[in-house]
C-alpha cells in the first residue's frame, strides 16, 4: 500500500493528453486502475492542508442483468425489444445514481438477446463489458483519452465494422453531445446508448442541446428530434412506487397504433422547436397510459 500513491501518479501521467482548446498537456479527470486484481475508478484532489489525496471507487466485477436492477419491468422489456434497434437512448440522473450500470446492462442485454456486436467509448471504462454475450453477441470495450477523440474513433469503428450498438460512456462536453446526435442519425440498424447528468429529463435535454448547439447551431434540436428513441431518469432515492425511474420519455420509430404515432409526432415537434416545458405533462400521461393499457399504449 505504501507504494500505491506513486503507482497512481505514474498511471495518471501515462494518460496525459493534449487539450484541443489550449494545446497544453493535461491529466485525465479520472482513470481506471487495477490493484490486487480489483478495478477502481481513481481521482486525485489537491487538498490545501493534507496535499495530494486519492479517491478510489471500487468498480463492479460483473455487469448486472437489466431486469434485476429494480426498474419498471415494462420499461426494461420495451428497451430490450428487437425493434428498438435505432436511435439514441439516454440514461440521465445525478452523480452516482447508477446511470453507467443501467446503460451497461442494456448494452449487454441486447447483445445477449439479439446478437451482433457493440463498441464502447468510455473515459474510463467502468463495468467489464468486453467479450462475448450469449451465443452471438460480442462487445469491443475501448477507452478514449478525451471526448474530442470521439469523431475519429467512431469513424474508425465504422470503417472496420458496423456496430449494432455504440455506447458513449458519458456526455459531458460539446464534442460528445454533437457526436451522439450525429451517429444516432446514421443508421436504421444501429443503437446509440449514452449517459448524461441531469436532475430531471428536461434539464438533461437542455444540457445536451446547449452543448450540441456550440458546434452545430440550430441543427442540434432538429437532430435530437429525429434521433431520440428514449430518455430515462434514474434516481435511487425516488419513491418506491416509481421504481428508481421517476421520469421517462419513449419515442419508438414504429408506433403500435395511429394514436401513438400522432402523439410521438407531437413530441418530436416539441423537441424540434425546443418546447420542453410541457414534457413533464407528456411523461405523466405516458406513465398513466402504460398503467392502463400496457406496452401497446406506447
Amino acid at each position: 500500500m505504501r507504494e500505491l500513491p506513486k503507482k497512481l501518479i505514474d498511471a495518471v501521467l501515462a494518460k496525459r493528453q493534449t487539450d484541443p482548446a489550449t494545446g497544453l498537456r493535461v491529466e485525465p479527470r479520472t482513470i481506471r486502475y487495477s490493484h490486487n486484481d480489483v478495478y477502481y475508478r481513481v481521482a486525485e484532489i489537491q487538498d490545501v492542508d493534507s496535499g495530494q489525496t486519492w479517491f478510489m471507487r471500487r468498480l463492479p466485477a460483473a455487469v448486472p442483468v437489466l431486469p434485476e436492477l429494480g426498474l419498471p419491468s415494462y420499461l426494461t422489456d420495451w428497451l430490450l425489444l428487437a425493434e428498438q434497434r435505432q436511435g439514441l437512448i439516454l440514461v440521465a440522473g445525478a452523480q452516482a445514481s447508477g446511470k453507467t450500470t443501467t446503460a451497461s446492462a442494456l448494452v449487454a442485454g441486447r447483445l445477449k438477446r439479439h446478437g451482433g456486436h457493440a463498441v464502447t467509448f468510455e473515459n474510463p471504462a467502468e463495468l467489464p463489458l468486453g467479450g462475448s454475450w450469449g451465443d452471438h453477441g460480442y462487445c469491443f470495450q475501448t477507452e478514449i483519452q478525451g471526448e474530442h477523440e470521439l469523431p475519429m474513433q467512431i469513424e474508425r469503428a465504422h470503417l472496420y465494422a458496423s456496430p449494432n450498438v455504440i455506447f458513449i460512456g458519458e456526455i459531458h462536453t460539446k464534442f460528445a453531445a454533437l457526436e451522439a446526435l450525429r451517429v444516432a442519425l446514421g443508421s436504421r440498424q444501429q443503437l446509440v446508448v449514452a449517459t448524461i447528468h441531469g436532475l430531471d429529463v428536461i434539464a438533461a435535454l437542455e444540457r445536451l442541446i446547449n452543448w450540441a448547439q456550440e458546434l452545430d447551431g440550430v441543427n442540434a434540436c432538429e437532430n435530437l428530434a429525429n434521433s431520440l428513441l428514449a430518455i430515462l431518469l434514474q434516481d435511487l432515492e425516488s419513491e418506491p412506487k416509481l421504481q428508481k425511474c421517476p421520469q421517462y420519455l419513449l419515442l419508438p420509430f414504429a408506433a403500435s397504433n395511429s394514436e401513438s404515432a400522432m402523439r410521438i409526432r407531437g413530441l418530436r415537434a416539441k423537441l424540434r422547436e425546443r418546447q420542453l416545458q410541457t414534457l413533464g405533462d407528456d411523461m405523466r400521461d405516458l406513465r398513466n397510459r402504460i398503467a392502463d393499457h400496457g406496452l401497446k399504449a406506447i
